[in-house]
């Protein structure tokens, strides 16, 4: 590698670690923890480091979030495309629902609520937002039909809601994980079966 190609890798290893830096406040402090100090030493960066590469903190909080969410999007994509056993019962999948609470717990998913509604307000970011969201639809549309459910793409944005509602539900604490699991289970089960009686279909879970 030679020494200017070395310089760049530098150069775009310290950009990262302020953007993971920015997004690390930001999920302790909100936006007003996000300052060109801190960031830089939550990054073990001079002060003068933020100043090089964003021109203002706004620049900074912002492609952080941008950042952020185009991972998510990333994660989203894949897991859709992951094969599903068609033969899975929606009654029986409590127990999933409450291991991926496991491996979310309610600090972190109130964190993405707070990037994403963050970047939904930001004019220049909301078109991203929006990508994540879809993406999330999209994922919850390609199970759905996995299942063998007929007419899901109608379906799909309400699963999300139930998702989304669940995950403002948990901030409260009202119930513990394996309960919130349950009722999520259960809300969309009566979702989709309604959703089935309505359409005169038929699916496989």
């Amino acid at each position: 590698m030679s020494r200017a190609q070395l310089s760049q890798v530098r150069s775009r290893a310290r950009r990262e670690a302020l953007l993971a830096a920015a997004i690390e406040l930001f999920a302790e402090g909100g936006a007003r923890a996000v300052t060109h100090r801190a960031v830089a030493a939550r990054a073990g960066l001079p002060p003068a480091t933020t100043t090089y590469y964003f021109a203002s903190i706004d620049e900074l909080v912002r492609e952080a979030l941008a950042t952020h969410l185009a991972g998510w999007i990333e994660v989203l994509e894949a897991l859709a495309d992951i094969d599903l056993d068609p033969s899975i019962d929606l009654a029986s999948t409590s127990d999933f629902v409450q291991s991926v609470f496991a491996t979310r717990s309610p600090e972190k998913a109130g964190t993405e609520l707070a990037i994403y509604l963050a970047a939904a307000r930001d004019p220049e970011l909301t078109a991203t937002a929006a990508e994540a969201l879809q993406a999330l639809e999209d994922l919850a549309l390609r199970t759905l039909e996995r299942l063998g459910i007929a007419g899901a793409h109608d379906l799909a944005p309400q699963v999300v809601a139930l998702i989304a509602g669940s995950a403002l539900r948990r901030q409260s604490a009202q119930y513990d994980d394996a309960e919130e699991a349950r009722l999520l289970t259960l809300a969309i089960r009566h979702l989709v079966t309604s959703h089935v009686s309505a359409t005169g279909t038929e699916s496989r879970s």
